[in-house]
């Protein structure tokens, strides 16, 4: 993607630092030479020689009249030195004041240039303009405020009009991209088993433009290959839990009844009573999605609120993920194969416990490890009927195909691995 920040001002791209920061430095320095004695005071004068020799009879020791003359030397000097502090801090203080000016009025250039270029471009680049540039969370309020200042004063009421429409307008932009970067930040904060809950709940925030926000992150992040790695991995796993609610969600009688089936079961009294529920329901073929989908955005909406009692959000918990677990335990065993298999990085580990798989044998399920079987057929069944529904996703007018150019395709390309070394070496 080309680039579209290369005519924004210097301050707002790189980390060149503040005029307003560099006066405040400058000032420090001038008020350190300022307070310092020796920067202004006169010399004092040097101690009087000793006094010739004193009689006997004398009243006043030589050492007293010593302290004495040393006294008023002091006195001499820090009463010689006062005019020159005093003047010394009026210049200090007009200096700082003329710094702190020239700060301003820097700050308040580099606002206009801002202003002309968000004036010349459409609010759809201007997203754009903000994901690149690490500068914009500080330059930010002080381009509201030029931008209302000059709202107020522009001679021109046509102006004054423009400068109002164009402050509301990326306000609006920068209050919307402030709340999908927070949504970014819960989902990297989160475990990836509390996402389901969070795209249940926050649906109607990831929205396209969530998407094309997340899209100018990774090109943004061009020199850190890893971030740009993570992000597109982020947005891979968001998009497919998003196509896997909204497939539930369309459903409309499907999540009534799984509703009402939710409020079943928390009307039992203890959480032995739930699980036996819970294991009843998965026998009788109860225990679906769209009864899943109802659990996550429950447990999700405790888990985010400090006003719900610990003791409920661990109910919530324990619930959730005992309805998980058991629901992965329904699955095929060609399903639960492929998602270990995919799991494996190195291709050759991946091909040994492919052909595993295909040693026929009880299934064993043990507290760590299950031990399933299948048949290369109907391996294949399963990974050809992912393959399709990912590839018409992609020529379709989703979501999913919308933002398919940032999606990390390595799971897919794993998949299609696998295809291929079943027909070969067991077809």
């Amino acid at each position: 993607m080309q680039r579209v920040v290369h005519d924004l001002p210097l301050a707002l791209l790189t980390g060149t630092p503040d005029p307003a920061s560099q006066w405040v430095s400058h000032r420090r320095q001038i008020s350190t030479a300022a307070a310092s004695p020796s920067a202004s005071a006169a010399p004092a004068p040097a101690e009087p020689a000793d006094e010739p020799h004193t009689p006997a009879n004398s009243n006043r020791p030589r050492a007293s009249r010593r302290s004495e003359s040393r006294q008023g030397s002091v006195t001499e000097s820090s009463s010689a030195a006062a005019p020159t502090t005093s003047g010394s801090s009026g210049r200090s203080r007009e200096r700082s004041g003329s710094l702190r000016s020239e700060a301003l009025r820097d700050r308040q250039e580099i606002c206009d240039k801002l202003i002309s270029v968000f004036v010349a471009r459409k609010p759809e680049e201007w997203r754009k303009l903000i994901a690149f540039s690490k500068q914009w969370p500080t330059l930010s309020n002080s381009l509201f405020a030029r931008i209302e200042q000059r709202s107020k004063t522009e001679a021109d009421d046509g102006a004054k009009l423009e400068m109002k429409r164009l402050l509301r307008r990326l306000k609006s932009v920068h209050e919307e991209l402030q709340q999908y970067n927070a949504l970014l930040a819960k989902f990297r904060k989160a475990p990836s088993y509390d996402w389901e809950g969070i795209v249940a709940r926050q649906r109607d925030v990831l929205q396209p433009d969530f998407f094309k926000h997340m899209e100018n992150l990774i090109h943004a992040a061009n020199e850190d290959p890893q971030e740009q790695e993570a992000l597109a991995e982020l947005a891979t796993k968001v998009l497919s839990l998003i196509e896997a609610y909204d497939r539930v969600a369309r459903d409309q009688e499907a999540m009534a009844e799984a509703a009402t089936t939710f409020e079943d079961i928390l009307q039992v009294n203890s959480l032995a009573e739930m699980d036996a529920k819970v294991d009843e329901l998965a026998a009788s073929g109860r225990l679906d999605p769209a009864l899943l989908l109802t659990m996550a955005k429950a447990y999700n909406s405790t888990k985010d609120t400090d006003v719900t009692r610990e003791e409920v959000k661990d109910i919530m918990a324990h619930l959730y993920f005992k309805a998980k677990e058991t629901f992965a335990q329904q699955q095929p065993p060609e399903v639960r194969i492929l998602k270990h298999l995919l799991s494996l990085d190195d291709p050759k580990e991946r091909f040994e416990s492919l052909a595993q798989a295909f040693t026929p044998g009880p299934e064993i399920a043990t507290e760590k490890e299950d031990y399933l079987s299948t048949n290369p057929q109907a391996m294949l069944t399963t990974i050809s009927a992912v393959l399709q529904a990912y590839d018409s996703q992609i020529g379709s007018n989703s979501m999913l195909s919308d933002s398919s150019s940032m999606m990390n395709p390595e799971v897919i390309q794993r998949m299609r691995g696998l295809q291929e070394h079943i027909q070969k070496q067991f077809t």
